[in-house]
């Protein structure tokens, strides 16, 4: 699939032994049908139209630039209307306060069920305040990446 070939290609000549993690998905927006490939990376956070978030957990793949010629396996989804995928990088859940403790998953879910019910963008600029309030002066080791996306059907 997809994310063999990308595997297969970051290997060629990677001297260095350096890795990807990647969570890919691809959508089709006329009918929420989705498949998506975890190569190590963060479990997404799904929230059902008037749910709540919650973390979405099978069984990854290794990371991309491991193992050669690894098949990655997909995992088929539905998205209905007003759902919505969160995903992230571990900077999130391992940003770190002065105390040395973690974010953590439990805190990430929720800070994002605090602002479910606002828009897409509300809800990664509360998170991230979130983040930082926890965190507080304490330096950061690790980029803090989100991104969500709510599917909003084939009107």
């Amino acid at each position: 699939g997809r994310l063999g070939r990308v595997n297969n290609q970051l290997l060629e000549g990677n001297d260095t032994g350096l890795f990807v993690t990647v969570w890919l998905a691809v959508i089709d927006i006329t009918t929420g049908k989705g498949g998506a490939a975890n190569a190590g990376h963060e479990h997404p956070v799904i929230r059902k139209s008037g749910g709540d978030f919650e973390v979405v957990k099978y069984k990854h793949s290794p990371a991309v630039a491991t193992i050669e010629g690894l098949q990655y396996k997909e995992h088929e989804f539905i998205l209905e209307p007003g759902d919505c995928i969160f995903v992230y990088t571990d900077g999130v859940t391992e940003a770190t306060n002065e105390n040395l403790e973690l974010m953590g998953e439990e805190r990430m879910i929720d800070a994002l069920n605090r602002h479910k019910d606002d828009g897409t963008s509300e809800i990664l600029s509360a998170v991230k305040k979130e983040i930082d309030i926890f965190a507080g002066s304490a330096p950061q080791f690790d980029d803090i990446t989100m991104m969500i996306f709510e599917y909003k059907g084939n009107e």
